[in-house]
């Protein structure tokens, strides 16, 4: 019987949705387990965590040997365990004896770099610079109202910083709107940016205007992954809507998931063809590129914008995507997702190679 195992930083997280996926496990000849990569003896290289037992559908204490296929889902901050755990995981990258689902995706900046280098999807990305020092923010304030902060390696809207001209002065907020400093000295913007580089790095792009007639921001989500032949398949597109005077629609913010298909039904005939062509081209092009740029993924959580004159922005690629646009799926849907690891599972056993360029809708 095959081995895959979930690795995550934190015992319970992504629980639900590993157990969902072990019920249906036993049916694909595969035995699941979860561990965090602090949890490898380094001695032994055995490991201690959480076997799934088909009859209970409970998971065990155990100890037993790393199993040859993983499924990477850890979630880094700044803390001394995510500090421990990043240059466990690149190790067990690097064996050759063992396979992941996905290998992941450097930071932003490295994916805007390869995104702004390909002919076609260049057209989508919105101008990004890394953030260093007060003459970024303030030479494209020259041009722009405002400017959006995001950290390289940072995800769910945490960390993200605003800067909007506000008369001879800046306001800088966070992402729900709430205003954090008032800088009226190049001195105070470059203390300010220096803080934050401590904490990481950052990059720098306009702030697009991606609101809903109500002032409420929004942005597309769509959810893709490999089925058991390697192709990339689209599972669920949906619109996340943000609360009123926030910058970004974050779910963990209170956000709302909307069926995609209302919020299109809303656009003009011309607007929505612009922007269906605009998606399309994205999700038929960018899956292979970033396979081919950065090796082989598993999954793909697409954060798109749109604007008001059509045109299609990517705002975001994440290679650990979140699951809750799903609840708009159908059960036989969901159950689709739940079984994808399983069966993309058994196709990489069989030596398949996911090169496949062909995207299901």
């Amino acid at each position: 019987m095959l081995s895959l195992g979930f690795v995550t930083l934190d015992e319970q997280q992504d629980h639900t949705y590993c157990t969902e996926v072990a019920k249906r496990a036993r049916r694909y000849g595969i035995s699941v387990c979860r561990f965090s990569p602090l949890s490898i003896d380094p001695q032994t290289e055995n490991v201690r965590g959480f076997l799934f037992q088909e009859e209970t559908n409970e998971w065990t204490n155990a100890v037993f040997a790393i199993p040859p296929f993983l499924y990477d889902r850890c979630f880094y901050g700044h803390d001394e365990r995510s500090k421990k755990a990043k240059p466990i995981m690149n190790w067990l990258k690097q064996r050759p004896d063992l396979t992941f689902l996905g290998y992941g995706l450097p930071g932003k900046w490295d994916v805007y770099e390869a995104l702004s280098s390909h002919p076609l999807l260049s057209a989508y990305v919105p101008p990004t610079v890394r953030l260093e020092r007060a003459d970024d923010v303030l030479v494209l304030l020259r041009r722009e109202q405002a400017a959006i902060a995001k950290p390289v390696h940072g995800s769910g809207g945490r960390g993200i910083g605003i800067f909007q001209k506000k008369g001879k002065t800046l306001s800088v907020q966070d992402h729900h709107g709430q205003e954090q400093a008032v800088i009226a000295r190049r001195s105070e913007l470059e203390q300010l940016i220096a803080s934050w580089s401590r904490r990481g790095e950052y990059v720098l792009q306009p702030l697009l205007p991606l609101s809903t007639p109500e002032g409420e921001p929004f942005d597309l989500r769509i959810l893709l992954q490999k089925d058991e032949n390697g192709r990339w398949i689209e599972r669920v597109r949906a619109v996340r809507v943000g609360r009123p005077g926030a910058w970004v629609a974050n779910v963990r913010a209170g956000a709302d998931i909307r069926p995609f298909s209302e919020w299109l039904d809303r656009l003009s005939s011309s607007k929505r063809l612009f922007v269906l062509d605009g998606i399309e081209t994205i999700i038929e092009t960018l899956p292979p590129y970033l396979d081919h740029t950065f090796g082989p993924l598993f999954e793909i959580g697409l954060d798109l914008g749109a604007t008001d004159n059509g045109a299609v922005w990517i705002l975001d690629v994440n290679s650990k995507p979140g699951r809750k646009v799903a609840h708009l799926l159908p059960p036989e849907q969901q159950n689709e997702l739940y079984e994808a690891p399983l069966r993309y599972c058994l196709f990489l056993a069989r030596g398949g190679k996911d090169n496949d360029l062909h995207i299901d809708h």
